[in-house]
């Protein structure tokens, strides 16, 4: 009976378990993720080697989506894990510069696994609302406010790092554009900030409109600095305004 069970817990039955309990499924970008492990034995000891925590994304390539790994960690070093034990490592996450919000079309989820020796590594994921960071909110706070409406986001992957386009839709009637696109990247001294518009430009008279309609994007690099930001999304707004006017 001893061998059985050693073998079904190598294939993953009957083995040792994982289970995150994260205390802010909430969290901004650059604050603490918080939270305990429990591993749990199966019906046999087993050793383990370590216990991982990461956060994870799914990225857009082709007509299909990548499940990508965006850091990973160990919580513990190895243990030997008796049959029926319950172990319970407290942990405490930062989630750094770069990792995308949770928006329409974007997800992100603490990734938990165990190595164990000779036998399948269980896992356990738990979805995130990752918030922006202080300055991030400013920046999106002031494009609220010359009406625009944050309306989706694409998560893609460029050079070997991943990246995030929000989406706004803006105000009717106003800035002749159909889409302002953002990249949102962090700098030492503020945001660096990748601004395109994509914009429709008609013929001259209404008959022949459609046939001259055609679209046109135009980007702008803006590095917003951290004085810029501390006076708040007015101060940044009035910026903004004008740097879409540019693009537009």
């Amino acid at each position: 009976m001893g061998f059985l069970k050693k073998m079904m817990a190598a294939v993953g039955v009957g083995g040792a378990t994982v289970d995150a309990r994260v205390q802010n499924p909430a969290v901004r970008v650059g604050e603490a993720l918080t939270g305990v492990v429990l591993v749990r034995g199966g019906a046999v000891e087993q050793r383990v080697e370590r216990v991982n925590l990461g956060l994870a994304t799914r990225y857009k390539s082709d007509d299909s989506y990548v499940t990508h790994l965006l850091f990973s960690q160990p919580v513990t070093p190895g243990f030997d894990l008796r049959p029926g034990e319950t172990r319970e490592f407290p942990f405490s996450l930062t989630v750094p510069p770069g990792t995308p919000l949770s928006l329409p079309g974007t997800a992100v989820w603490l990734a938990t696994d165990a190595d164990i020796a000779g036998a399948v590594d269980p896992g356990d994921t738990d979805h995130l609302q990752i918030l922006p960071s202080c300055e991030m909110a400013v920046l999106i706070d002031a494009a609220e406010r010359l009406g625009f409406r944050l309306a989706a986001s694409e998560v893609e992957h460029h050079h070997g790092r991943i990246v995030q386009e929000l989406s706004f839709r803006p105000p009717y009637g106003q800035y002749h554009l159909n889409e302002l696109e953002m990249m949102v990247f962090p700098a030492p001294s503020g945001l660096d900030v990748i601004l395109e518009v994509d914009r429709r430009a008609t013929g001259l008279t209404t008959g022949l409109s459609s046939l001259f309609t055609s679209e046109f994007e135009q980007k702008g690099r803006w590095h917003v600095p951290a004085s810029l930001l501390a006076g708040g999304p007015d101060a940044v707004a009035r910026e903004l305004r004008g740097r879409i006017r540019q693009l537009s």
